[in-house]
């Protein structure tokens, strides 16, 4: 996987659980300076915007990825 610049959380986790950001670009039909943009302050600033989660949840489903809502969100209880 190349070097991703950004590590913003939690899009830095889950970009990395998927591959990296090409890949996780393939999977969900979008441009790879869009999941980029999640990585970084200037951009999402570690958030994954809420219309890609159904389809990043049932590729990790398909594929036995571990990442649940939690992940996505960022929204952890104790």
């Amino acid at each position: 996987m190349a070097h991703i610049k950004g590590r913003c959380e939690p899009a830095y986790s889950i970009v990395c659980r998927f591959g990296g950001v090409t890949p996780t670009a393939k999977i969900l039909k979008i441009n790879p300076s869009t999941v980029s943009r999640w990585l970084v302050k200037s951009g999402t600033n570690g958030i994954v915007p809420q219309p890609y989660w159904v389809k990043l949840l049932n590729h990790a489903s398909d594929k036995g990825i571990k990442v649940n809502l939690q992940d996505l969100s960022g929204i952890f209880f104790e």
